[in-house]
């Protein structure tokens, strides 16, 4: 068992770098293999710094594709699909910030995650007031609609995902119930790489 919460742990780790969403779905299984297993506490803890880093690195490929959008476009365009992919990588990748604190070792892993993930567009100068910005998202906006789009998409086959993504087109901002509420807390965020 411990070789393969290894195996998946690395791919996971790998993937975050290269798709978000693959990473998000190796998270899940992950956790999903975590709460089954009765690993020593080292493996657990290992496993945590594991998953925080994997969600930061996520996050990070979130924020930095958001980031290019942004300086393209000038705003978090909540009609762009791609975009609401993104965010809704973010969103689900961040939820385990909330109530962490700067002295724990989540917060710790998660922050050095970011900073790769975001290949140093998160970096030692602006990290605090990034993380601080995270923080706030988490815990002061109301990202449901978007871990819950996450989740549909980590779940429905490419052909069902094809389809939705056609008709998220058409509402993208209904999508998400407080899209404009989401867009000004990452616009915040993004403000911070200027």
């Amino acid at each position: 068992m411990k070789r393969i919460l290894t195996i998946v742990v690395a791919m996971a780790a790998f993937l975050a770098a290269e798709n978000a969403a693959d990473a998000q779905v190796l998270k899940n299984l992950l956790n999903k293999v975590k709460g089954t297993t009765t690993e020593t506490t080292t493996a657990t803890t290992t496993t945590a710094a594991t998953t925080a880093t994997t969600n930061g690195q996520a996050a990070g490929a979130a924020l930095k594709a958001l980031y290019a959008q942004y300086k393209a476009d000038g705003k978090v365009d909540m009609s762009n699909l791609t975009n609401l992919a993104n965010l809704a990588t973010l969103a689900s990748n961040v939820q385990d910030l909330k109530g962490q604190t700067d002295k724990t070792s989540f917060y710790k892993d998660f922050l050095s995650g970011l900073i790769s993930g975001s290949n140093n567009l998160v970096n030692s100068v602006n990290s605090t007031s990034v993380m601080n910005g995270l923080q706030t998202l988490v815990e002061d906006v109301d990202l449901s609609g978007l871990t819950q789009k996450a989740e549909e998409t980590a779940t429905t086959t490419a052909a069902s995902l094809t389809e939705k993504l056609t008709n998220a087109t058409s509402k993208a901002t209904t999508a998400v119930e407080n899209a404009s509420e989401v867009a000004t807390a990452v616009t915040n965020i993004l403000n911070l790489f200027k």
